[in-house]
């Protein structure tokens, strides 16, 4: 009889083996599971062991406890003195005297994401690479460059030895030859590398200040040349002239402003002679504006008909490097020691280019008001007013505002006391009274033209010397304005004349091919003028004066059809409102009389608008159209 065999006798040998890998390897899984499972514990929301910060070591630290570590140390560094030394002397340096700010929470940053920035297989290899092979973060910070600059500027100043250029010198009449020599200066770009890199390493030590030799500007082997160069440079007065102007260099003089350079002379360097820009200054101060002539700015011209450019004038000014070449050539000469002051053009601050393409050359509109001459300050107001609006120039899209063209009515501007319209339909003398005729005057140049209108009022009275419906009237100080805009392509010129009587004012540009017509509605009559009488104690019994002449109601519209070149119209219907206004008689005190209360007439379709104006010589304030 045969016994049973056992399942394991029946498997063959290389089964087992198999089973026996497959074992070892469950284990070791395991095991390296395990061991992850620790490590990960053990540094949750910590700094990883094996990281460190500028050799400051943060491994096991949570966040908050690495950045209170590090900036302990950061602290004790900080008052870490770093001495600077170079023959025999020394220099101390704080890391606060030159702004050193550490960046402790950035590095306290990266220190945790040494295990954390990338997927789970990449971190778990850094984390046990990190058993066998540290990993230290570099401490990042700032240095104030400029405070670190001045500092090494101090130290420069006291070390720094200049190289010495080659050159001559005047001594008691006689030249002398200075030989080149070179200097040792601080080696700022070496030094300044180093101290940052120590002042944000955390490590204080004493640096030796690096010198470096520098080589001088102006070297020379011959000199000979250079001395009978200048011998005869100095050897007699030199001129310089402009036109009929002549001044005289005395020999001391030329060697004050002689300079010395050096050229390559067939593989010699060669000193050589020659009169300094920089030196002759003080000269070119005193000779500069007197052979200098003003350039003129381009301007425009018109006829009435047309508009045209008069080209602007180049002015003159004195050119200091050719002046001086030529004064170089002159002393080199022992005769004819004469060289003419050189000069270079000069462009006008407007120039003939940017006049024409402005394009201002053809008549857009005209008007004139009707002569009005009124009173002799009335006059004045007019004209001068014409003056501060006209010659103004608009570009593309630009709006002309009439009460900030013309600025305060001011009796320092010129203005005088002349009547104008306050409050109630009064007259009474202001000053500025009567320059709405300029205002009116441009308005209807502007209809004309078939420019843009962005503001205009009418008169609370009716003026008969004005067209019907075409004023416009301005309160000053924020009240009613006239204004508009250029919505031509092309820059406009707005230009007036008045002798104050006589007003026209033209507006130049390029004509686009619009055309303008209007029409007049006519007047719609409202309430007639009534008449009330007040009493006026300083008046005789008796006695009358008419305070408010009145009028009575109308109203009336103009409509301004503007037809472009492509044939399309735009049109616009300005409307005029004159209220009734009482007839105010004023009587003496023995009459029976109607007090006239105050009233506010607001126009259709508008807001009331009030402007305080003071008149001369009183303190109160009223409504006031000039």
């Amino acid at each position: 009889m045969f016994g049973k065999r056992s399942a394991t006798q029946d498997k063959p040998p290389r089964s087992r083996t198999r089973f026996r890998i497959l074992v070892a390897l469950g284990a070791i899984v395991a095991l390296f599971a395990l061991a992850s499972f620790i490590d990960a514990a053990l540094s949750y929301n910590k700094v990883h062991a094996g990281v460190s910060v500028s050799g400051i070591k943060l491994g096991g630290l949570t966040r908050d406890e690495a950045a209170a570590a590090l900036s302990s140390y950061v602290d004790d560094a900080q008052a870490n003195v770093v001495v600077l030394a170079s023959e025999g002397k020394s220099w101390l340096l704080m890391p606060t005297e030159v702004g050193t700010e550490l960046f402790v929470e950035q590095a306290v940053s990266e220190a945790m994401d040494v295990t954390r920035k990338s997927n789970f297989i990449v971190d778990l290899g850094r984390r046990f690479k990190l058993y066998f092979s540290k990993a230290d973060l570099p401490l990042r910070g700032t240095v104030d460059g400029t405070l670190l600059d001045a500092f090494l500027e101090g130290i420069a100043q006291e070390l720094d030895v200049p190289p010495v250029n080659a050159g001559l010198s005047m001594e008691n009449g006689k030249i002398n030859v200075i030989e080149d020599r070179p200097g040792t200066v601080v080696d700022r770009s070496t030094l300044r590398g180093q101290l940052e890199d120590l002042l944000l390493s955390l490590h204080a030590t004493e640096v030796a200040v690096p010198m470096t030799v520098k080589q001088p500007a102006v070297t020379a082997e011959d000199h000979q040349a250079a001395l009978t160069q200048a011998e005869t440079m100095i050897s007699a007065p030199l001129i310089v002239t402009n036109g009929d102007q002549e001044w005289t260099l005395t020999p001391y003089q030329i060697g004050l402003y002689m300079d010395f350079a050096s050229e390559n002379r067939n593989g010699v360097s060669t000193l050589v002679p020659y009169f300094s820009p920089e030196k002759l200054a003080p000269f070119f101060e005193e000779i500069g504006p007197l052979v200098a002539s003003d350039p003129i700015d381009a301007t425009f011209d018109s006829d009435g008909t047309k508009a045209w450019v008069v080209p602007g004038i180049l002015g003159e000014a004195l050119d200091a490097e050719a002046t001086a070449e030529g004064l170089t050539a002159a002393t080199l000469r022992a005769n004819n020691r004469t060289a003419e002051a050189a000069v270079k053009t000069t462009e006008p601050d407007f120039t003939t280019e940017e006049a024409e393409a402005m394009g201002i050359k053809d008549l857009l509109a005209s008007y004139t008001t009707e002569p009005y001459r009124g009173s002799s300050n009335r006059r004045v107001n007019v004209r001068i007013t014409t003056q501060y609006a006209s010659d103004k120039f608009l570009a593309p899209g630009e709006e002309y505002d009439f009460d900030k063209t013309i600025g305060p009515r001011t009796s320092a501007r010129g203005y005088k006391p002349a009547p104008g319209i306050v409050g109630g339909g009064e007259l009474k003398n202001v000053l500025g009274g009567g320059i709405c005729q300029v205002s009116t005057t441009l308005f209807n140049a502007v209809f004309e033209a078939g420019l843009e209108v962005v503001e205009r009022w009418n008169h609370s009275l009716y003026i008969s010397h004005y067209p019907d419906g075409r004023d416009a009237t301005v309160a000053g100080g924020g009240g009613k304005n006239f204004r508009f805009r250029n919505d031509r392509d092309c820059y406009i010129w707005i230009r007036g004349t008045s002798d104050g009587v006589t007003t026209t004012f033209n507006i130049y540009g390029t004509d686009d091919g619009r055309t303008v017509t209007a029409s007049f509605s006519g007047f719609s009559y409202g309430a007639s003028r009534t008449e009330v009488t007040v009493q006026n104690p300083s008046l005789s019994p008796g006695a009358t004066h008419v305070k408010i002449s009145g009028q009575s109601g109308r109203s009336c519209s103009v409509t301004r059809t503007i037809t472009f070149a492509d044939g399309t119209t735009d049109v616009e219907t300005f409307k005029s409102y004159y209220p009734m206004i009482p007839k105010t008689i004023e009587v003496g005190p023995s009459t029976t009389t109607t007090t006239l209360l105050p009233t506010t007439t607001t126009e259709p379709g508008t807001t009331s608008t009030t402007t305080s104006t003071t008149e001369p010589g009183t303190t109160s304030t009223v409504v006031t159209e000039f």
